[in-house]
């Protein structure tokens, strides 16, 4: 669990962490050990639903899956050793380069696109005469919006400050295509305006806040205050919400 949690804390968007409860703890009880274990305040998820399953009833049990989709390790974290980590570094390497089964012709497309120029590739492929040509370009446009899709649920969820740190590397992508840069602007739009000022503020408070206590003692009477005043300050937000949510986390029994 801690290599995870700092796989996730150092490596960022490049890795998706994801922790599956299968003993049968529910929500406030998991989430509340976690928050004691400092495995919280990063972006890794937590879910009790299996994403897939997992051989044996031994525990913990770990699956490395691929950017191509596949499983690439599976098993425990201790047998697995070195292997994991190496793997991990190897797809994220593989996740910066195009694809090896891309086409010649559309390398430098998929080198564009990955660099974050979204116009460039498009016009790579519109130049490219290979038929993974229109597919490829289907594929670009998917990704966008989907990291369009990622900042809307962002901003719906009162998550203002990565929204802006996601929608500040859009506008870099999606400049000079303009069907997807007047999605964008839409979003920078709702961040902008005067009305969420105040659910921005206590976003940024928050995350501040999460990030200063998460790896110290996040239940320490002195951070429990803190979370609660920053919970009465910004009442009515999402980010007051959250706050209010960590303070009866807090409450809760130790253990699991």
């Amino acid at each position: 669990m801690p290599t995870a949690v700092k796989h996730q804390r150092e490596l960022g968007d490049d890795v998706q962490v994801i922790f599956v409860e299968c003993q049968g703890a529910d929500r406030d009880t998991y989430e509340a050990f976690a928050w004691r274990m400092k495995w919280m305040g990063n972006a890794a998820m937590w879910t009790d639903e299996r994403p897939m399953e997992m051989p044996g009833s031994g525990l913990p049990q770990t699956a490395l899956i691929g950017v191509d989709g596949t499983v690439v390790l599976q098993g425990n974290p201790g047998a697995l050793g070195k292997r994991l980590s190496e793997a991990l570094e190897a797809e994220i390497k593989k996740s910066k380069q195009p694809p090896a089964q891309a086409p010649a012709e559309l390398k430098k497309a998929w080198t564009l696109f990955l660099k974050g120029d979204l116009a460039g590739a498009l016009a790579e492929c519109d130049a490219a005469t290979v038929p993974a040509a229109a597919d490829t370009r289907t594929e670009f446009l998917a990704r966008i919006n989907a990291r369009i899709e990622r900042v809307k649920r962002m901003i719906e969820a009162g998550e203002f400050a990565l929204a802006e740190e996601h929608t500040a590397a859009l506008e870099k992508s999606v400049k000079g295509h303009a069907e997807t840069a007047a999605k964008v602007a839409e979003q920078r739009a709702q961040l902008n305006d005067p009305a969420n000022a105040r659910a921005k503020e206590a976003s940024k408070a928050f995350e501040a806040l999460v990030e200063k206590i998460s790896t110290e003692k996040p239940f320490d009477p002195g951070n429990v205050k803190k979370m609660s005043a920053l919970a009465e300050k910004f009442s009515g937000t999402k980010a007051a919400e959250r706050a209010e949510r960590f303070v009866a986390l807090s409450k809760l029994r130790a253990g699991v």
